[in-house]
């Protein structure tokens, strides 16, 4: 048996599936009411991870021209390096552990859709590296960098999103399958 499968069954229960949901959620709502309001009302838009559809040239160099350096400290730690290293492990194991869980069949397309989550956690890691570049002004900001960038976070954006779809798409099948099961046994 291969780790990955043995990760997903050990996460897969229902305490644990739960459990994910709300350490990962907390996370993400410390995030949504604590740094990002900060940072966004700083320098006037919604910081690099929050444009899902990706942001040109322009609207990164106004974002980096905006930072100040107590926003860009906070930008750095704790959401860049602490909050958005967790969430994305913890976003990660709990959609494929549900997905693992509500795909009942072990057949290519299961093994394929549990992975989705961790293709977006890495892509969210890849956006974070980038952010980091571009807020310490360690490289200049081109469009070789913004692309690079903006092209991790519309795809870390895009794989999650397929991954609620997919997991909403399983949880209505195994619902009708209930409830045909149901009205089969009266």
């Amino acid at each position: 048996m291969s780790i990955f499968k043995s990760i997903l069954q050990k996460t897969s229960s229902t305490k644990n599936i739960s459990l994910l949901f709300i350490v990962s959620h907390l996370v993400l709502l410390v995030m949504m009411v604590f740094t990002f309001p900060i940072i966004n009302k700083q320098i006037q838009t919604n910081a690099f991870d929050l444009h899902f559809f990706g942001y040109s040239v322009t609207t990164a160099r106004s974002i980096v021209q905006h930072l100040t350096f107590q926003t860009t400290q906070l930008y750095l730690f704790p959401q860049l390096t602490l909050f958005d290293v967790f969430y994305p492990i913890l976003l990660a194991l709990f959609l494929s552990g549900l997905l693992f869980r509500l795909i009942k069949t072990d057949n290519k397309l299961r093994k394929a859709i549990v992975y989705v989550p961790f293709l977006a956690m890495i892509f969210d890691y890849f956006e974070n590296i980038c952010i980091i570049l571009m807020i310490t002004k360690t490289v200049e900001i081109s469009e070789s960098i913004v692309y690079l960038s903006s092209s991790f976070t519309i795809l870390k954006s895009m794989l999650t999103t397929i991954s609620w779809i997919a997991i909403l798409i399983y949880a209505m099948k195994l619902t009708i399958v209930k409830i045909q099961k149901k009205k089969m046994s009266l």
